[in-house]
């Protein structure tokens, strides 16, 4: 191994605690989430833990929302982690963690505050998230703002007698849009996978922009060459926007990172017992 002295020291993810030091986090700032460990092993009761439940209050949220892959999760030994990919960027979120029990009475909570930091503002200022895929998603450079439209739902009938009409107005419609990404190098490959796979995409950016973050499902994908077969592309899409997919009973999802990946890297259960200190670790590759 050859090691240049005067390279700069790689530091470790930041681990932010609960004051009782139960919950745990690390911002994925690589991919803008946020990996969460509940270690609820040092309770009296830890051994009879069985689940794990994840909430995260969003400023000026009214409800505390689960995190997908904490609704809940399976501990094992009092130990249950998850993967946030949804938390808003460059704001302050507070996670709280409850243990569920074998009886299904709940433990005492923990909490912590983290942020995941906004992307720069210019080139690759967008992220587009995959949430049955996380790997898949993509920090993008959007080239035109979506207009956004909202439309009215208006019922009315005419009045005998009267010059105005009876009506009733129920909620807005969602937002209906289209988008403009700009992609170059390995990123064209990568955009067109995400664009078209099927699934929800999260669309999120600084707060800064004003644009709130949107859950959408896209279609309509064409690409262009900007100018030569060699030069960057464009994408455009049609987006329609959608409420956030349930969470209930949801898998912990990573990026870059399965159970199905163990029978490829090891050969026996003991090899995979051997290459993690804990339950932690191996659910989420060691980052824990």
């Amino acid at each position: 191994m050859i090691v240049d002295p005067g390279a700069p020291l790689v530091e470790p993810p930041a681990r932010v605690t609960s004051p009782d030091g139960y919950l745990a986090a690390i911002v994925d700032e690589v991919w803008a989430g946020v990996v969460l460990s509940y270690d609820g092993a040092a309770l009296a009761d830890g051994d009879d833990i069985r689940w794990v439940r994840i909430v995260r209050q969003d400023p000026g949220a009214l409800e505390p929302v689960p995190v997908r892959s904490a609704a809940p999760a399976w501990a094992i030994g009092g130990v249950g982690t998850a993967y946030d990919h949804e938390a808003p960027l460059g704001v302050a979120v507070i996670y709280t963690a409850t243990p569920v029990y074998a009886d299904g009475s709940a433990g005492p909570t923990s909490a912590l505050a983290v942020t995941v930091p906004a992307p720069p503002p210019g080139p690759g200022d967008v992220w587009i998230k995959s949430l049955d895929e996380p790997g898949l998603s993509v920090r993008a450079t959007v080239t035109s703002w979506p207009e956004l439209t909202w439309e009215a739902r208006l019922d009315s009938a005419t009045v005998q007698g009267s010059a105005y009409p009876v009506a009733a107005q129920d909620v807005y419609t969602a937002a209906a849009s289209a988008i403009t990404i700009d992609a170059e190098g390995d990123q064209i490959e990568a955009l067109l996978q995400l664009l078209t796979t099927p699934g929800v995409r999260l669309i999120q950016t600084r707060p800064d922009y004003h644009r709130r973050d949107q859950y959408v499902l896209l279609s309509g994908v064409q690409q262009t060459i900007d100018t030569t077969p060699t030069d960057a592309r464009s994408y455009q899409a049609s987006l329609t926007q959608v409420g956030r997919p349930a969470t209930a009973g949801q898998p912990m999802r990573m990026p870059g990172w399965s159970y199905d990946h163990l029978p490829v890297r090891y050969a026996t259960s003991d090899a995979v017992v051997g290459s993690y200190s804990s339950w932690a670790s191996l659910s989420t590759d060691g980052v824990t």
